[in-house]
Parts: C-alpha cells; structure tokens; sequence
C-alpha cells in the first residue's frame, strides 16, 4: 500500500507535468496572438514547488502522526485562475492502531482542482475539488466553494465543504490571515488565525463522543499560525513556521482526542518549508 499511494503520486507528477508542458505551448501561442491589454494576465503558468519538515501532521484539529518528523512535498501549478496541486505526507514513524510498532510510511497523497475568479472588487470565488488517497482507509473526495475578501488589514476567506465519496458529512471553515512585509531582504510575515465547524453523517468514521450511534456535529477546532518567509535567491524561499490548533469546546476537545494518532485535542508544532517558484 506504501509502494501504491507512492506510485500515485509521482504517477500524478508526471501527467500533470507533461500536461502543462502541452498545455505551456498552447497558451504561449495564444498569448502571442492577444491584445496589449491582456499582458496583466500571465501568459504562462507558474510553478511551485515545496517540502515542508514539520513536527506534526495536523488535519483540521485532528492529529495524524504521533512524535515523529513528517515530510510533506507539493507541486502547485497556476494558470489564469486555474489550480492543479499534488500534496503528500510521508511520515518518518509512523505509530498508530495500524502500526503500532512504528515505521516509515508514505501515508497520504492528495490531488486539488481549483478555480478562482474575482467576482466584485475585493471579493473572489473559488470552486474545486480535493481526492485524498489514503493508506490506512478508504480513499475520499471533497468538493467546495468559498469566498475571499482581500480587506485593507486582512484577508478573510469562508469555504464549505462537501465529502461526496466516503464519510459524508459537511465542513464549514473561516480563516483570517495577513502577510507583514519586513524591512529585510524582502522577508515577511504572514500570521493566521482560523475556525472549523463539523457536520458528519459518518457516526463510523466522526461518532459523538456523547453518543456513538449519532454523527458529530458542531464547532470543532481553530488554529493560529505563524510563518517567516525568507527568499534566499530570486526562485528559492526558506520558510520558518510554527502552529497551535485547540478544540473549539469539551465536545469538540472529546471527539478531537478521540481520534488523534497522539490522544490528545491541543497540538503544537513547528517546522521549516523550501519552497522553488517560478
């Protein structure tokens, strides 16, 4: 299973990476034969590429690795308000109910389709799905909408979301952030803050810690983070980053521990990003 969720994604690597080479060359012809007045579009997609070395792989208040170093790669491809982004968790020792002894895992790959349009001055849509394929349970797929408001002191953004695939259920999310440019080097800041409402129809997957045969539903977890963005050459930024998520009540606090790898609801970590954009 480690050998297939890994296949997965360097198999997703390469599609999409042939893909956008094709596609490259069509938008570049494109782009040749477009007006002046198309030129504050870019005419040719961006890429992104990251691995993040964290102390804990957290998931929406939930805690899926236990004491050990995860490394987390991602590829994101940007064009005209399109986004298509591969994600995986590879976890150094892995110790949960399914290995209880620990070892490395390639546990999780997850593949994103986005699309972004500004709707109204400062407000943007976003529509997409997310397909998570996981090691230790069935693999599921979310789809979601949500709205972005670029404010003069913040961002806000509110998506929901929609399992369709396994574990039904519906997510509701708020999350505040802004980014503080520092008078070094071009370094900055980004700090956020965010919120996280829960509505399972899955009682297997997220029972009530009060009452198992029923499906949790309620506020659930917030998180505050904070993150140091250091370019270190024209394509290359290191990032520093540092994470507190909490339970958002004694229920939630209950349901969060109850299915966290390290039993407990509040989770801290720390850790450090590279990424190369272009």
């Amino acid at each position: 299973m480690v050998k297939s969720c890994f296949m997965k994604f360097w198999y997703s690597i390469i599609i999409i990476s042939l893909s956008l080479c094709t596609a490259t060359t069509a938008f570049t012809t494109e782009a040749d034969n477009k007006p002046t007045m198309e030129e504050a579009v870019p005419a040719r997609p961006t890429f992104d590429f990251s691995a993040g070395f964290l102390s804990q792989y957290v998931w929406r208040g939930y805690a899926l690795s236990n004491k050990s170093l995860v490394i987390q790669p991602s590829m994101t491809v940007t064009y005209k308000g399109f986004a298509a982004n591969i994600w995986g968790n590879f976890d150094t020792d892995e110790n949960n109910e399914f290995r209880p002894q620990g070892q490395a895992n390639w546990n999780e790959t997850d593949l994103t389709i986005a699309y972004s349009h500004k709707i109204y001055k400062v407000l943007s849509a976003t529509v997409g799905g997310i397909y998570y394929a996981l090691d230790n349970a069935d693999d599921s797929l979310e789809v979601f909408g949500g709205l972005s408001a670029d404010l003069p002191w913040l961002t806000a953004k509110a998506t929901v979301l929609r399992e369709v695939l396994h574990y039904p259920g519906w997510w509701f999310q708020l999350d505040l952030f802004r980014s503080f440019p520092l008078p070094w080097y071009e370094t900055s800041l980004d700090l956020g803050a965010g919120f996280i409402f829960q509505v399972s129809n899955d009682a297997g997957a997220y029972p009530d810690p009060g009452d198992s045969q029923h499906a949790y539903a309620g506020p659930l977890s917030g998180y505050l983070s904070a993150a140091l963005n250091i370019p270190v050459h024209k394509y290359i930024t290191v990032t520093p980053k540092f994470g507190y998520w909490f339970p958002l009540g004694n229920k939630a606090s209950d349901a969060i521990q109850g299915l966290s790898w390290d039993k407990k609801s509040q989770h801290v970590y720390g850790g450090l990003s590279v990424s190369f954009h272009f």
